[in-house]
């Protein structure tokens, strides 16, 4: 943990890609004793993930750039810039960019799945996303998410 004030920005050394998303991680929860993360995330449309439950951790969106149409258990909302949208543990939800890319800060409290994404993107030190893929993933790619996700509490729908 860090004993001492900082600050953070978006820069290639916190800054990590998967197909269609960049991470850049401004506050990690080994900074925080695990109370918060937080994240700056690029998402392009149609690189959503499916619905799922976090059963650890609450989550918090505010809408920097784009639209996205949010559902949490029975509600749905459309955030648009400036929102911010809370989604709490224990709730199913899932998010749909509504325009072709969409920017977030993303912040869990506690802040421990800010490993997950860490260990399961690459280095980004142009700071773009990797390419979407054409078609589904490949079926051992959504066993990997759906076991190591679950060892995050994460319960994939």
């Amino acid at each position: 943990m860090t004993n001492k004030a900082f600050i953070s920005k978006p820069a290639p050394g916190n800054t990590r890609a998967i197909p269609g998303a960049t991470f850049s991680f401004l506050v990690r929860s080994n900074e925080t004793s695990s109370r918060l993360s937080l994240a700056k995330i690029e998402v392009q449309h149609g690189n959503e993930p499916p619905a799922h439950i976090h059963t650890r951790e609450d989550e918090y969106y505010y809408i920097l750039k784009g639209s996205i149409k949010f559902t949490a258990g029975n509600e749905i909302f459309i955030a648009n810039e400036g929102d911010t949208v809370f989604l709490p543990m224990n709730v199913m939800h899932a998010f749909e960019v509504q325009d072709e890319k969409a920017e977030v800060l993303m912040w869990m409290t506690p802040g421990n799945l800010d490993e997950w994404f860490w260990d399961n993107s690459i280095a980004a030190p142009d700071m773009k996303p990797l390419p979407l893929p054409q078609g589904p993933p490949p079926p051992e790619a959504i066993e990997h998410f759906v076991k190591t996700l679950g060892d995050y509490g994460v319960v994939m729908q």
